[in-house]
């Protein structure tokens, strides 16, 4: 995935605020917000790296545990 808007909205989704993602990849929480309604395209240096690897941590994992579940619903 290379929306940016998407990984904020997927994070915001599993319960991140704008302020605390903010913190954790270096913006303030307007920044996250412009990048979230699309008025910045993409984050810049450290703080890309920083929410991808947030993201990859956070929301990969959570999707695939609602896929096992599913999948496992359907087994019975």
């Amino acid at each position: 995935m290379d929306n940016w808007a998407a990984k904020v909205s997927d994070l915001e989704g599993q319960g991140w605020s704008l302020t605390a993602l903010g913190k954790a990849i270096g913006l303030s929480p307007q920044a996250v917000s412009d990048i979230k309604q699309g008025r910045t395209k993409a984050p810049s240096g450290m703080a890309a790296v920083r929410l991808h690897e947030i993201h990859q941590r956070i929301v990969l994992p959570a999707a695939n545990d609602d896929t096992a579940a599913a999948e496992g619903e359907g087994a019975l």
